[in-house]
């Protein structure tokens, strides 16, 4: 962390060090403690109040990776979250998407070592996240808002940190995609009688909650000129059927993000986020042929048996309950995105924490 503003006593999770504050940037980038960008150096006091803000003893521990042998301490978490360009007020945000991305079901281990680059996605349901800072609306999945951009880049930096998931170390991606840097997407309301994402999980409309996915990026979905309840419903499966995906076929995740246009046309003609879900399910079940003239290979012999079922298809979702749907962005012309997760359920599953705030935070 660091002393004052011309020198700098860095804790680097591990040793302290003294650098002056024009050269704080360059040997957070040299030491390889950087997403790339720059960053807020954490200072005694900037890591102090982020654990203020969440009542938290900086020993803490907030996260375990037992593949790893790895703990992240509160202090560890905030000195990351200083890093990324939090408000102390969103440190529980950041604090209930580590507790989900340390849950065993997620599969951290996995999702941060293998080739296949997945984001860490956070999608944040609540009752006032317009009062938070979080942007639902406009340009929704895009730049221009801090509590967005700076809560999924305080998760990556204590990834990164903390538990060694660095290109130069642990991290196996491939290619990777941009949602590396940060990845949230914030609900917006959804139309009456649709249930916000937290209240169909099970949890209290007053809680806070953020689901966790280890996903590809955003596939944008247009579909601008057909308002038909059978043409969007057509665009969405097209979507999520695309035979390159790799969990197309294999029984994965989906965030399903309903833009204004689509959603609006959906309710109003009486479907419910439930009647979505299951359609979609079924409409995603697709042939080995089809998957056979993209080019896939079948396997049998790994994790992800894709035998077809009895009527000669393949899951895409295995249940409903598999399509995290929530409702997103300003009107527009007829958008929505599929954000799917990088691999089967057998290999990671979303898990939801509710986030608890320190009760004059909130």
């Amino acid at each position: 962390m660091l002393r004052d503003e011309r020198t700098a006593s860095v804790s680097s999770m591990a040793s302290s060090l003294t650098f002056s504050e024009s050269n704080v940037q360059e040997e957070f980038f040299a030491r390889s403690w950087t997403d790339g960008l720059p960053i807020v150096p954490p200072t005694p006091e900037r890591v102090k109040a982020m654990l203020s803000s969440a009542g938290i003893d900086p020993d803490t521990v907030v996260g375990k990776v037992s593949e790893r042998s790895r703990n992240i301490s509160a202090e560890k978490a905030a000195i990351n979250a200083v890093m990324a360009g939090c408000e102390p007020k969103h440190f529980a945000v950041v604090l209930a998407a580590v507790d989900a991305m340390c849950d065993p079901v997620f599969g951290c281990n996995t999702v941060l070592t293998s080739t296949g680059g997945a984001a860490l996605c956070v999608a944040i349901s609540g009752p006032d996240l317009a009062g938070l800072g979080f942007n639902a609306t406009r340009n929704a999945l895009g730049p221009g808002y801090r509590a967005n951009a700076t809560v999924g880049r305080a998760l990556r930096l204590i990834a990164m940190n903390v538990l060694g998931a660095r290109s130069d170390y642990l991290d196996g991606s491939s290619l990777g995609h941009p949602g590396k840097y940060t990845m949230l997407v914030a609900e917006e309301v959804p139309p009456d009688g649709w249930d916000p994402l937290r209240v169909e999980l099970g949890f209290d409309e007053r809680d806070t909650t953020v689901t966790l996915l280890a996903t590809e990026g955003p596939h944008q979905i247009s579909n601008q000129l057909n308002g038909t309840v059978e043409g969007i419903l057509s665009s969405l499966t097209s979507a999520m059927t695309n035979p390159t995906t790799y969990g197309v076929g294999k029984g994965h995740q989906v965030l399903l993000v309903l833009g204004y246009e689509h959603r609006r046309i959906l309710a109003e003609n009486g479907w419910t986020k439930r009647a979505i879900q299951t359609y979609l399910a079924e409409a995603s079940r697709v042939s080995p042929s089809y998957l056979e003239s993209a080019g896939i290979v079948m396997e049998h012999t790994t994790q992800n048996d894709m035998t077809p079922d009895d009527d000669g298809k393949l899951a895409t979702v295995r249940s409903p309950d598999d399509i995290f749907l929530i409702t997103a962005g300003s009107p527009g012309a007829g958008w929505s995105a599929y954000i799917p997760t990088w691999a089967p359920t057998v290999h990671s599953k979303a898990v939801t924490k509710v986030v608890q705030f320190k009760e004059s935070s909130n």
